[in-house]
């Protein structure tokens, strides 16, 4: 069999089949070239818009941080200045509330007067000599309860806490009290104690709790002494009010108490005053 006749076909077929074969790698490569290189260009621009939309959402995380410390800063000036503005008004508050304590002192030297006083006694000699009537008409001056000044009080309660308030609520009343026994005396009105000392008892008791035997071994003489602790009690709470001790649910409960007894003390007072 002769070989050399099928050489030149092998040969051909070799050939094209090799450069088939290379022309397949050379697609393939030029392909996959192609395919890599749109790839990268498209991930490129894809790592430009994610660099781009990471700015933008720093910058406006930068924004709003901004704005966040501009409200920030701008509430709690705000704040610095309300607590400020009401720290000058606490400041005046007490000057007010301390300067209806000062206007009740005409109304105190009775009280101190009436505390030495046997008011059963006095009350039956006055009805019945007009020379005791002057001589208590002269211990109280030309006193007039009504003239009084308690308006600054009434502008600092909004101001002051529910305790200092009570407090002098209770001072005010235990005063005018007094006050109203002695209009019984220089005007010789009766022998009766038109006084509810009940109620007396109730206010200070609900003020000063320690004082509840005091009371109960020395009754009325005894009220002109108790507002000299109802004073000091009153310092003390205005002191609290000022270094900023916060009022507990018991403070704020006996706070009400009182002002509860000290209002029903006055009207009781009222009611007497206007039946005499």
């Amino acid at each position: 069999m002769e070989i050399l006749p099928w050489l030149p076909a092998i040969t051909t077929t070799g050939l094209f089949a090799a450069a088939l074969w290379l022309g397949r790698q050379l697609i393939s490569t030029r392909l996959t070239t192609s395919v890599e290189h749109e790839f990268n260009k498209k991930l490129e621009l894809l790592r430009a818009d994610m660099r781009a939309s990471e700015e933008r959402l720093k910058a406006e995380l930068r924004e709003k941080e901004a704005e966040i410390s501009a409200l920030r800063t701008g509430a709690l000036s705000a704040l610095a200045s309300r607590q400020a503005a009401l720290d000058k008004r606490r400041l005046e508050a007490v000057d007010q509330l301390w300067a209806s304590v000062t206007a009740l002192a005409p109304a105190r030297a009775i009280a101190a007067n009436m505390s030495v006083i046997n008011f059963e006694f006095a009350a039956k000699e006055a009805e019945r000599d007009s020379s005791v009537r002057q001589f208590f008409e002269m211990i109280g001056g030309d006193f007039d309860p009504k003239s009084v000044d308690l308006s600054g009080a009434a502008k600092a309660r909004p101001f002051v806490t529910p305790m200092v308030w009570a407090v002098f609520s209770a001072i005010h009343a235990v005063t005018m009290h007094s006050v109203m026994r002695w209009h019984v005396l220089k005007g010789g009105l009766g022998t009766s104690d038109f006084a509810d000392h009940k109620a007396i008892k109730k206010l200070v008791v609900a003020a000063l709790p320690h004082y509840a035997d005091y009371l109960e071994k020395n009754g009325p003489s005894v009220y002109y002494y108790v507002l000299e602790a109802l004073d000091a009690r009153l310092l003390t709470e205005i002191q609290n009010m000022l270094s900023g001790v916060e009022s507990d649910k018991a403070s704020i409960e006996q706070a009400a108490e009182i002002v509860r007894q000290a209002n029903a003390l006055q009207a009781a007072t009222r009611e007497s005053g206007n039946s005499t």
